[in-house]
């Protein structure tokens, strides 16, 4: 990713930016398409990661310990530094080799447990079971992501056309004790919408 270092150190602008353009899509119709050719597939991966930390900000436990970052390298870091625009977890759990996870200043681990982290990040496709998890575990599937009927039937289930904006602008309730919590990206058109107007 060309500017990933940039991405990295401005990640509260750009996720400030996104939550605001939630709150915004709410309250009103969505503005019309953002950026296209390779500026898009950059942003996409920021708008994976911004949309992920303003999913958790709502659906995550209050003050969560671990995070589980299971991917891409580029996009698991840029889900850590937009995490940390709210959250600081003291353990982070890559689920990948060791190099990528000190530089992320995490620790490897096998897929399992970075699952059982309180907040999970998944930036590859993968088919998740509810027997994966643990209670009051909340995961952003920001790739494609299966969901097993078991975890459709027990979990909160939110995603970003509707669930999203409704949550960021405080029209829905959030994480109410230890239940599931899944969100669900899709094509994450109002984050790239917002970062798209941000990035010019």
């Amino acid at each position: 990713m060309a500017d990933q270092e940039r991405w990295l150190e401005t990640a509260r602008d750009w996720v400030h930016a996104v939550e605001r353009a939630y709150v915004a899509a709410a309250f009103g119709p969505a503005a019309a398409a953002g950026a296209a050719g390779g500026a898009a597939a950059e942003l996409a991966a920021v708008a994976a990661a911004a949309a992920g930390a303003v999913a958790s900000r709502f659906l995550a436990v209050g003050t969560p310990r671990s995070i589980g970052l299971v991917g891409d390298p580029a996009a698991c870091a840029l889900s850590l530094a937009a995490h940390r625009v709210w959250f600081q977890p003291a353990d982070i759990r890559w689920a990948g080799d060791t190099d990528h996870a000190v530089s992320l200043g995490g620790r490897a681990v096998s897929q399992g447990e970075a699952l059982a982290a309180d907040i999970v990040c998944i930036h590859a496709p993968l088919s998740l079971e509810a027997a994966q998890l643990r209670r009051g575990t909340h995961v952003n599937a920001l790739a494609t992501v299966s969901l097993d009927a078991e975890l459709q039937a027990l979990a909160m289930i939110v995603d970003e056309p509707a669930g999203l904006p409704a949550l960021a602008a405080g029209l829905r309730d959030g994480r109410q004790l230890d239940e599931l919590t899944v969100f669900v990206g899709g094509d994450l058109a109002i984050a790239r919408r917002a970062l798209a107007a941000y990035a010019t």
